[in-house]
């Protein structure tokens, strides 16, 4: 009994000693640290000259296994010209218990340091690419990444143009046109008595063709694709038509006499035709033989020589626009119209008229969701080329420092136009222009004329930005 009452008295004791140990303490909570040292996130602080560097936004690359270090990289570039060689660097770990900065032997260093401790208020220099560690907060692990910060080496914006081919063809065309068949450039000429082609695949190469099955002295500005096959007209009651480009047969039709094909809109190939009481309307056939006559055009639609594309909206729907050309009494119109079914159409000269002075012999095309329009004035007889962000709306003289010309532009005109795909767009008279979307994104100038003087040069044309993979 006397040794419980020992026991017993000495548990109280430890007891007692315990509450008053803990209360001294506080808590008996062990502090632990993680031994996670990746990072969480990257930011660039803006400042009053480059206020766009918050922007940047960062990709975490890892590393396979058998590498040591992982990646972070801006995929999509700053701008041009952005200066990165005084930046203000943020980071955010999952726990850290220090940093470091370590720089290219070869590149640029940090107050002439190779290396450099992560304080928070760092000014870094990132025109080359710098390493930093960090340590997990146990201070027994450390991950390795490779900072790559991208800037665009070139301006996005600028249109690079050179000159592929020169004088591909020595006839005095009195008309050309260049279209696309099967990814293949056909560019015809006619010179009153005979037409002539040249074909090419890359704009560099050329083989003279002989053309079958055409008349002799038709004017080739309405050759339109559709459907994969060419469709020419200007030839009363005649459509002609080629899966080849080069053999051409002929159908007639009672009903109507063809005046120009207009476009391809909808699955449809349209055109402008004449009733039998001399009325003017619209046509339309969804495989270019069987044809049916709708509604009269409106007042002030041209019959010929306009310029005409179909493009994709930004509410994702087709539409073409139709610009300049002649009335029926043949007048020369500076309308431009616009429609998405071709029934309900709408006139952008009432309501802007700064193409007011563009002549017979435009051409437009669609490029980079922008439309260009190439031509010359009727008052002075100079060379008009604008853009167009609003699809047809209101037209704005390119900045040329941009170089938006081709050499030689301003001494001649380019009034026909043709996108390889997914569309093509015809225009009047002379030279043709094609927009080559499936693979290098370029503008392809061919032909010209300048007074009476026809060219077939071949220019290319190129907008730096349609083809970087990311911008």
């Amino acid at each position: 009994m006397p040794n419980m009452k020992f026991n017993f008295s000495r548990l109280i004791l430890i007891s007692i000693l315990i509450v008053f140990l803990t209360s001294c303490l506080g808590t008996t909570d062990v502090a632990t640290y993680s031994a996670n040292p990746c990072i969480k996130m990257l930011t660039f602080t803006a400042n009053d000259s480059i206020p766009y560097l918050s922007t940047a936004s960062f990709n975490l690359i890892e590393s396979n296994p058998a590498l040591k270090d992982s990646i972070i990289i801006n995929l999509d570039s700053l701008p041009y010209k952005t200066r990165v060689d005084s930046v203000n660097p943020v980071f955010t770990f999952y726990s850290t218990g220090g940093a470091k900065l370590y720089f290219n032997p070869i590149g640029y260093k940090y107050h002439n340091k190779d290396s450099a401790i992560l304080t928070g208020t760092d000014t870094v220099d990132f025109r080359q690419p710098v390493k930093i560690r960090n340590w997990s907060a146990n201070g027994k692990v450390y991950k390795d990444y490779w900072i790559n910060v991208n800037v665009h080496k070139v301006d996005p914006e600028f249109y690079n143009w050179s000159k592929l081919s020169e004088g591909i063809s020595n006839v005095n065309a009195t008309s050309q046109k260049a279209v696309i068949l099967n990814d293949q450039i056909f560019y015809y000429q006619n010179d009153g008595s005979n037409s002539y082609l040249q074909t090419s695949m890359d704009g560099n190469s050329w083989y003279t063709k002989t053309p079958s099955g055409l008349p002799a002295n038709i004017p080739l500005t309405d050759i339109t694709q559709f459907n994969g096959s060419l469709y020419m007209t200007r030839d009363g009651y005649n459509i002609y038509s080629s899966t080849d480009g080069i053999t051409w047969s002929k159908q007639s039709l009672s009903l109507f006499t063809f005046k120009s094909l207009l476009f391809v809109l909808n699955n449809q190939l349209w055109a402008v035709v004449q009733a039998s009481d001399a009325s003017y309307h619209f046509a339309t056939s969804s495989d270019g033989t069987v044809w049916a006559m709708i509604d009269e055009i409106p007042s002030n639609f041209p019959i010929s020589d306009f310029a005409s594309v179909t493009y994709t909206s930004p509410t994702g729907k087709a539409e073409s626009i139709v610009i300049g050309g002649f009335s029926p009494s043949g007048h020369v119109l500076i309308n431009r119209w616009s429609t998405q079914d071709g029934k309900y159409w709408v006139d952008f000269s009432n309501e802007n008229h700064n193409l007011d002075t563009l002549g017979i012999g435009a051409s437009v095309i669609t490029y980079d969701k922008k439309l260009f329009i190439f031509g010359y004035k009727t008052d002075d007889g100079t060379t008009l080329f604008k853009v167009s962000k609003d699809e047809g709306l209101t037209w704005q003289i390119p900045d040329v420092l941009r170089n938006f010309l081709p050499v030689g532009f301003q001494t001649r005109f380019y009034p026909s136009a043709v996108v390889l795909k997914p569309l093509i767009v015809k225009g009047a008279q002379a030279a043709s222009m094609k927009e080559q979307i499936n693979e290098s994104n370029k503008i392809f100038v061919i032909g010209g004329k300048s007074g009476t003087t026809v060219f077939s040069d071949v220019l290319e044309g190129k907008l730096n930005r349609v083809n970087f993979l990311r911008q």
